[in-house]
């Protein structure tokens, strides 16, 4: 299979204004809120850092490429370790006076059909909870955890 057709994508739309989907994203204490640990100063194109899941010294880490950005509808980045990397795209627009539809789509998978295959899908559904987390937080104020939460599962189901 070959890695530009598979492509995991997730797409919601919140009820608040397109900039501050954005920089939810874009801020390190925002994003933090909801998805990954960060550790940064904001996004810059060109930048190399590190995304964290969870707080703890041992937390798994994720390297972090920033390849482009257009505020505030476009951020795209390239992640991974190694030599294994993706790319990533945030797209954001605005049907509506306050009505972010946000679209995240990860691509480059590389391996056999079947290895392709199960990252693409894993992508997809971690993408639904960070963009439900997402939601309830912009939102609703809420922060709900799913994606700590589902990350400790897995850690649980491998022990």
């Amino acid at each position: 299979m070959p890695t530009d057709e598979a492509t995991a994508k997730a797409q919601i739309l919140v009820r608040r204004p397109r900039d501050e989907v954005f920089n939810a994203f874009f801020d390190p204490a925002v994003m933090s809120r909801f998805w990954f640990r960060r550790r940064d100063q904001g996004l810059r194109e060109g930048d190399r850092i590190t995304w964290f899941v969870g707080d703890a010294p041992d937390a798994f880490e994720i390297e972090v490429r920033v390849r482009s950005i257009e505020p505030p509808s476009k951020i795209m980045i390239e992640w991974g370790q190694g030599d294994l990397f993706t790319t990533v795209t945030w797209t954001l627009d605005e049907p509506e006076p306050d009505v972010t539809r946000l679209v995240i789509e990860e691509r480059g998978f590389i391996g056999s059909r079947d290895e392709v295959v199960a990252q693409a899908l894993d992508s997809t559904g971690g993408f639904n909870q960070v963009v439900v987390a997402l939601k309830a937080l912009l939102e609703h104020g809420s922060t709900i955890n799913v994606v700590a939460d589902h990350v400790q599962v897995e850690v649980d189901r491998v022990d």
